[in-house]
């Protein structure tokens, strides 16, 4: 009985140790978050929302050089408000969702940038691989979960989206791409 409860101590003792040393990854809550982009046609702003998405965030601001972040969008979520216009998006010349079904950014480092800091990213659309960077607060919430916000500005044609025929003509459709993001942990 002695051995079961010194052993029991050690591991609490151990797992206190191991959450005050190291983030842990907390998984993203959907409910809770928004990943939305904004481009121009005709000169006109016009935003979607990526309802499916996924991802896990470890990020101490004691220690901000050892981030860890992932985040995942279903391609074939992005949402217009128009079934028509969410129908076109998926299709071969933007997103090609059938082919590339997930879009994925990769969280490389953070520093920090006065109150904010600046993260660098690994971002993934249509199997094309860039690295971004891009302003990032974090705001700290009851229960132990954080919020990461910020906006990304991206050239959809480096990710071939909307590159072909006449959407491949920026006059018509802008080239940059804003991606609005409000990330909270559960």
């Amino acid at each position: 009985m002695y051995s079961m409860r010194m052993m029991q101590r050690g591991l609490l003792v151990a797992s206190l140790l191991a959450g005050v040393s190291v983030a842990q990854a907390a998984p993203v809550d959907p409910a809770q978050s928004l990943v939305r982009a904004t481009f121009k046609q005709f000169n006109v702003p016009v935003s979607g929302d990526f309802k499916t998405f996924s991802g896990d965030i470890a990020f101490d601001a004691a220690k901000p050089e050892q981030p860890k972040g992932q985040l995942t969008v279903s391609t074939a979520s992005f949402d217009l408000g128009d079934p028509m216009y969410n129908k076109e998006v998926a299709k071969p010349d933007w997103f090609d969702s059938a082919k590339h079904p997930q879009a994925a950014l990769t969280l490389v480092s953070v520093k920090p940038a006065g109150k904010a800091f600046q993260a660098t990213a690994d971002l993934t659309i249509r199997g094309i691989k860039k690295t971004i960077q891009f302003p990032v607060t974090v705001t700290a919430k009851a229960g132990g979960k954080q919020e990461f916000a910020g906006k990304a500005s991206i050239k959809r044609l480096d990710y071939k989206v909307g590159a072909s025929g006449d959407w491949g003509d920026t006059s018509l459709v802008a080239d940059e791409v804003v991606i609005d993001f409000r990330l909270q942990t559960r």
